[in-house]
């Protein structure tokens, strides 16, 4: 990992956070070499103890918000709801706006195939919205 020219890019947040460090000097190659993205920039999230990577897709010009992940870290719906907020309250304001409610996991491999994943925040309806919307009554 040390040996790849793009590492010196990184250095600083790999040895910040090095439980992270593989999968995002991956996700990041990825991005730049691979995904053509544009304005690639690495952002500290310590809260999270991990960085994100913000970028712009090369077609559409949407930014996006990634979060790079191994596919054996574990995920639940409570610790998604955990970092939607924690991101909110961190000091950078590209996280706090940026993740207010839409955020991409680049999920690495083994094999290093990277798979990304859109996920957005949402309110859960309460019971009787489903009923109310179904029928035009809400």
């Amino acid at each position: 990992m040390e040996s790849h020219p793009k590492f010196e890019e990184l250095k600083e947040e790999c040895l910040l956070f090095p439980d992270h460090a593989e999968q995002l000097l991956q996700v990041y190659l990825d991005l730049v070499e691979s995904k053509d993205f544009e304005d690639v920039h690495v952002i500290q999230a310590p809260l999270l103890e991990r960085c994100l990577i913000e970028g712009l897709h090369p077609d559409n010009s949407n930014r996006y918000l990634v979060i790079p992940s191994l596919v054996s870290e574990p995920w639940s719906v409570a610790k998604l709801d955990d970092t939607f907020s924690a991101l909110s309250m961190e000091q950078d304001p590209r996280l706090k706006d940026g993740a207010a409610s839409r955020i991409t996991f680049g999920v690495v491999a083994a094999d290093s195939t990277i798979t990304y994943l859109n996920l957005q925040r949402s309110r859960p309806r309460k019971s009787g919205d489903a009923m109310a919307s179904a029928t035009g009554t809400g």
